[in-house]
């Protein structure tokens, strides 16, 4: 995980490699209900990511999802709120 300052955001990235190359867009992965490897058979709804964005954009954050080959990166940006 890295987390950047910059100025009146805070950038954190998540980075996960997986077991598998995911052949998916980025926007499709985005999708409610849509799975990375559905023909794998672990649980999962589908959801996590596109609940994650919506509530990150509430918060005037931005959600990015970036994926090559095995290497998956979740990029939030939020805005910096100074007490």
């Amino acid at each position: 995980m890295d987390v950047i300052d910059l100025g009146n955001e805070v950038e954190v990235t998540i980075k996960n490699i997986s077991a598998y190359e995911l052949n998916i867009s980025a926007d499709e992965l985005m999708e409610r209900f849509k799975r990375g490897d559905e023909s794998r058979s672990s649980q999962g709804s589908g959801l996590a990511l596109s609940i994650a964005k919506s509530l990150i954009e509430i918060q005037k954050g931005s959600f990015i999802i970036e994926i090559d080959g095995d290497l998956f990166k979740a990029i939030i940006k939020m805005p910096r709120y100074d007490k």
